[in-house]
């Protein structure tokens, strides 16, 4: 695909998704992290197409957390969080929010489907996260605004 392959194919999935939910401000997901066309020589990023048209984007990266002041928010990392365990993702939140950071999970699927997460990890960490007040969860677009407008 080209870079202007990738532009009309977001936005036609946006108009489609615009249509069907009426929300306006969305988020993108990399698709498998990916945010480039080509290889080698001819590789190209489309990251620029992406923050032309959405206020933020996730993708794969180092560690699974952004600081809310210099993250990209066109290319967040996020926490691939198939096959963990609810101590494990809990663990992740507590390390991130002792840091001050901002933490994205990826989840696929529960109990089942491609890089599922267990119904019995997801409801623990549900769990935990409703018990934690302190703690701010939200979608990654509502997220990205607030930072947005505080930068």
């Amino acid at each position: 695909m080209t870079l202007q392959d990738i532009e009309a194919d977001v936005l036609e999935a946006e108009r489609r998704l615009r249509e069907l939910t009426g929300i306006n401000v969305r988020s993108l997901a990399y698709p498998c992290y990916q945010d480039f066309v080509g290889y080698g020589l001819t590789r190209q990023s489309y990251v620029p197409i992406v923050a032309k048209h959405f206020v933020a984007a996730r993708g794969g990266g180092e560690y699974p957390d952004n600081h809310p002041l210099t993250c990209d928010l066109h290319y967040l990392w996020s926490l691939k969080a198939e096959y963990l365990r609810g101590a494990e993702l809990i663990g992740w939140v507590e390390w991130t929010a002792q840091r001050g950071r901002w933490l994205i999970f990826t989840f696929h699927g529960v109990d089942e489907g491609h890089l599922p997460i267990s119904r019995q990890a997801l409801t623990e960490l549900c769990d935990y996260l409703a018990r934690r007040k302190d703690i701010w969860v939200a979608p990654v677009a509502e997220v990205a605004k607030r930072i947005a407008a505080w930068r």
